[in-house]
């Protein structure tokens, strides 16, 4: 088997190549095939969403099989060949729920995107920067502990949590050698709070910029948050959603330019509204008693009295799109920060994220 156009290559544009694979593995990348290039298709890296929620009026707290595959299929209808199923802040019952789900639905192959683990965002956040996560169901490694996700390691890739929380550098630290990436957000979190966790392992950070400790005045001083400490320090990478809203254009640009196509990477947090049309619904971030209802409009999800941003309702294909055409970000950095870069994040980059022999 073959592809015939310009392949889109970590560090530029390769034109008139062939990409030829076999049994599912890509064998040879081939260049200067065609001399004339112009009206050949672009060849890409299939994207690589490490955080989002659901699709299609579904949201993976469902708890159900069907849910997976419903959310996978449209995943890889937008281009995403890889993903993790992000949780939302809810009991650790219903946590374990969706686990097991997750853990059934891998069972057998499937169609759709492939899923490779699951990032637990919240309930390890704090409640002055929960944005839109269930205040009840908020944790502290300190008083509540976390053997349910050491427990579950083999399948949980990725946890959000907030370095100022008690106990979070012991629980940093555990996390970290049981191989699961830690990401810092959903904080209120003081220098040391962000320095300390750094050296416990927090190697990450979820989506900069958003419901994240910044610039403030701690007893009339001007100090850092983790989003200043994110921006330069390159021991941590960085997400960013660039929908345009969350992250305008010349945010976007900046973070670029800060971080790098190398250290930033685009994830949809996308939520259940995502792929339908637009309307006056209510929809459901999470499930059960303490999910929080979410509207749509002007093009993102908020949260039912419009006090926060919800999630956003793009898919990675449209992300790269916003970064080239509106932050003005070269077309093969902007792919970099959909596919190797987040591949990288989470530990799959030998698999996939770029186009080279071996590769999926």
């Amino acid at each position: 088997m073959e592809y015939l156009g310009n392949v889109i290559l970590p560090d530029g544009i390769l034109p008139g190549a062939k990409v030829t694979w076999e049994k599912g593995r890509i064998t040879r990348i081939l260049p200067d095939v065609c001399k004339d290039t112009q009206d050949l298709p672009y060849i890409a890296p299939g994207f690589i969403d490490i955080h989002n929620h659901g699709a299609l009026g579904r949201d993976y707290m469902d708890d159900t099989e069907t849910t997976l595959g419903v959310v996978a299929g449209y995943l890889a209808s937008r281009g995403v060949t890889s993903a993790q199923c992000t949780t939302v802040s809810a009991p650790v019952a219903q946590l374990k729920d969706f686990i097991a789900a997750y853990r059934r639905y891998q069972e057998a192959p499937k169609e759709g995107c492939r899923y490779v683990g699951i990032h637990i965002e919240g309930p390890y956040i704090s409640p002055a920067a929960k944005g839109a996560h269930p205040l009840s169901t908020l944790l502290t490694p300190e008083k509540d502990g976390y053997d349910w996700v050491l427990e579950n390691r083999d399948i949980i890739r990725e946890i959000t949590v907030a370095p100022d929380l008690p106990g979070m550098p012991q629980m940093i630290t555990d996390l970290a050698k049981a191989g699961i990436v830690v990401s810092g957000g959903h904080d209120a979190s003081e220098p040391e709070d962000v320095e300390a966790a750094a050296a416990a392992g927090m190697t990450h950070c979820t989506h900069i910029y958003c419901a994240m400790s910044t610039l403030h005045k701690t007893n009339g001083q001007r100090v850092h948050g983790l989003c200043e400490y994110a921006m330069t320090h390159d021991s941590i990478t960085a997400e960013m959603i660039a929908d345009n809203h969350h992250v305008p254009p010349l945010l976007a640009k900046m973070i670029y330019k800060a971080k790098g196509a190398e250290k930033a990477c685009v994830v949809s947090d996308a939520i259940g509204p995502a792929g339908l049309p637009a309307g006056d619904t209510l929809y459901n971030l999470g499930a059960g008693e303490d999910c929080t209802k979410v509207r749509v409009e002007d093009g993102v999800a908020m949260v039912e009295d419009r006090s926060c941003y919800a999630g956003s309702i793009q898919a990675l294909d449209q992300m790269v799109r916003n970064l080239v055409f509106d932050a003005q970000i070269p077309l093969w950095d902007a792919v970099r920060m959909a596919t190797l870069t987040p591949a990288q994040v989470v530990g799959i980059a030998e698999e996939c994220g770029s186009i080279a022999p071996g590769k999926r």
